[in-house]
């Protein structure tokens, strides 16, 4: 199995304790802020019940990580990790309901459903949607030296490198400018 490489912009560095999968629950919008105050509440009450569920985020992260990178390199997940997140699978969809809506009904995570896994829910549901996708042929590693972050490549012609032009292209393109300079004071 490949190790991750260097990873100053991994999520690790970013998710230290259950407070802070919350706030990445919150700027991902993936639970509703009425339910992230509830389970804040709940994880003061219950630090140890918070600090459980944290590691199962993190496992779940790992599990997720190896089977996108995987994927990322043209290769098939493993089956331990495929029985991982199908056990994960099945505790995300048991808390799924059907709620009315407006005039439609929509998929929606039960009320009654107050756990504080319950971050972990739509992260799970989102990842074997997007494996059963067509898009999984689109998932790539960045190209940096320093990142190991994946992405979907949802550009025009499918050839994007980097997780994020702005922070690892620009440093890519930085490193070929100042390596071009170098040779050519080097041979001048």
């Amino acid at each position: 199995m490949r190790s991750r490489r260097s990873r100053p912009r991994s999520t690790e560095a970013h998710l230290a304790g259950y407070s802070d999968l919350l706030r990445f629950s919150r700027q991902a919008e993936s639970l509703q802020a009425e339910s992230l105050d509830e389970l804040e509440r709940l994880a003061e009450a219950q630090p140890r019940k918070a600090s459980s569920a944290f590691k199962q985020a993190i496992a779940v992260r790992e599990t997720l990580y190896r089977i996108f990178s995987r994927l990322a390199r043209g290769e098939t997940p493993g089956s331990e990790d495929i029985q991982a997140l199908n056990a994960a699978l099945h505790k995300t969809l048991r808390q799924l309901e059907l709620q009315v809506q407006g005039q439609s009904l929509a998929w929606a995570w039960g009320k009654s459903a107050v756990s504080l896994e319950r971050p972990i829910w739509p992260i799970v549901r989102s990842a074997a949607e997007l494996l059963t996708s067509e898009e999984t042929g689109s998932i790539r590693e960045c190209a940096s030296e320093t990142c190991s972050w994946l992405f979907v490549d949802r550009s025009r012609t499918r050839r994007r490198r980097w997780c994020d032009m702005s922070t690892c292209g620009n440093r890519a393109k930085a490193r070929r400018h100042y390596q071009r300079r170098k040779q050519t004071r080097a041979s001048g």
